[in-house]
């Protein structure tokens, strides 16, 4: 126990020191995500458009496919370990994180993953919150936790992507030395990003589960 709370004690240290790229990040995501629910309400017909295509092809889709049978077969712990993995996996690492190799240029394309993120989730909600109460708590849940996990590992690219640019950020000359001590601290914050994306998953499949029975 003790050992836990001081490997969570050092994840959140660390991303106290980057505070302000993890406030940029929720930021983005807001406001993204604020225009999104807005162009759908007000009928922007490109909005409308993409929400009923994105919405149409989810059944069909390689990666919900699994999830949505497994929901329906009752294989609920099948259901929270892969949406567990393909948020770790794809949503976080492979679309915020791992991009940061790339100096400068990789934490651009980690905000501006975030943005079309936030965009297109935010337009989804907007019918996604009228289905029902129990629905709409079930969503609100599922955002606060998988985007927060999300700002987490976006923050954490970010930051990798400016440390060989910006090696002082570490008070090091080295660029090398500067891009390891940042994928370490990268490897700290994903303990919340893990946390945050295991609550998320059983928070969402069991919803899930309970609405579609």
């Amino acid at each position: 126990m003790q050992r836990v709370k001081e490997v969570l004690g050092q994840s959140l240290e660390t991303s106290r020191q980057i505070k302000g790229l993890v406030f940029l990040v929720a930021a983005i995501y807001i406001v993204s995500l604020l225009i999104g629910y807005y162009l759908v309400h007000v009928r922007v017909p490109f909005a409308v458009k993409m929400v009923e295509t994105v919405t149409e092809n989810v059944p069909d889709n390689p990666v919900f496919t699994p999830i949505i049978g497994a929901l329906r077969g009752g294989n609920l712990p099948f259901a929270i370990v892969y949406t567990f993995l393909i948020n770790l996996s794809s949503g976080a690492f492979i679309s915020t994180t791992l991009p940061g190799v790339i100096p400068l240029l990789g934490g651009v394309w980690s905000i501006a993953v975030s943005g079309v993120r936030g965009f297109i989730i935010g337009a989804a909600y907007y019918y996604a919150l009228s289905v029902s109460a129990g629905y709409t708590i079930l969503a609100i849940g599922t955002l606060i936790l998988e985007l927060g996990a999300y700002v987490f590992s976006a923050a954490a690219g970010i930051n990798i992507s400016l440390s060989a640019v910006f090696p002082r950020r570490y008070n090091v000359r080295s660029r090398w030395v500067a891009f390891r001590e940042a994928w370490k601290d990268a490897g700290r914050i994903y303990v919340i990003v893990i946390i945050l994306l295991v609550l998320g998953a059983i928070w969402e499949m069991c919803g899930l589960f309970l609405y579609m029975g």
